[in-house]
């Protein structure tokens, strides 16, 4: 009887060392791949776009259940460009014009993540954590390049066919050109990570989800994008 309760005892505490050590500090180094896009886009013409993650977090073991985290992560995020969008205003004759305009490109934004994270495991699930926490960005580079088709109609003139050159004294109104800016994003980012992990043998399977609530734009006509990104990574926790 008393062997059984020892096996019982040493199986449990395999099983809680497993999920959280109270007291504990463990350093995880991950790397992995970012699906990341915008929402609250004023218009619809962001894509996904897929890019690299990789840092480590240091986790405190609270309790058995809970355990506490601060990482840092490199971030390549941002979206890509393909869609159309377009508007009507009216001139001074009273004329309706309206002007499309098509995009095809990316914008490119590398951050720095500081994820604040708190660990709830399992009991049930040996390994299994969900993860909720609070993340600051900062951005280290911000690139979009698009190239850009702009048609203008004149709905009260007859059509006479496209021109090379942009002009409202026309009919009809065609211009193409290209955009390679940066500085386009602000500099500090913030945002909720929601995510599950499973441990198994010390090797870390962690999917995340970043809810972005800062209005990342800053030019001069501002859009409402927020990011947001899954991220999928493979770490090795280390015990310290």
């Amino acid at each position: 009887m008393k062997l059984l309760l020892v096996i019982a005892y040493i199986c449990n505490t395999a099983n809680i060392m497993a999920q959280s050590q109270t007291g504990r500090l463990s350093i995880k180094p991950m790397v992995g791949v970012n699906f990341s896009g915008f929402s609250n886009a004023a218009i619809d013409i962001y894509q996904t776009k897929v890019g690299l993650t990789g840092g480590a977090e240091l986790e405190y073991g609270v309790n058995p259940w809970l355990g506490l985290s601060l990482g840092l992560m490199y971030s390549q995020q941002g979206a890509k460009i393909d869609g159309s969008f377009g508007g009507m205003v009216i001139d001074e004759k009273g004329d309706r014009w309206l002007t499309e305009i098509g995009m095809d490109g990316k914008l490119k934004c590398s951050y720095l993540n500081f994820p604040l994270m708190a660990h709830v495991y399992i009991p049930a699930i040996k390994g299994l954590a969900v993860k909720v926490g609070f993340q600051v960005g900062i951005l280290s580079s911000d690139k979009m390049k698009a190239d850009i088709i702009q048609v203008t109609h004149n709905l009260d003139a007859p059509i006479v066919g496209y021109v090379d050159t942009y002009d409202y004294n026309n009919p009809e109104g065609t211009v193409s050109y290209s955009t390679d800016m940066s500085d386009v994003c602000k500099s500090v980012d913030y945002g909720i990570p929601l995510g599950l992990s499973y441990e198994y043998k010390n090797i870390v399977l962690d999917a995340r989800y970043f809810f972005g609530l800062t209005k990342i734009d800053k030019t001069d006509n501002p859009d409402s994008a927020r990011n947001q990104y899954l991220s999928i990574t493979l770490g090795y926790k280390f015990n310290l």
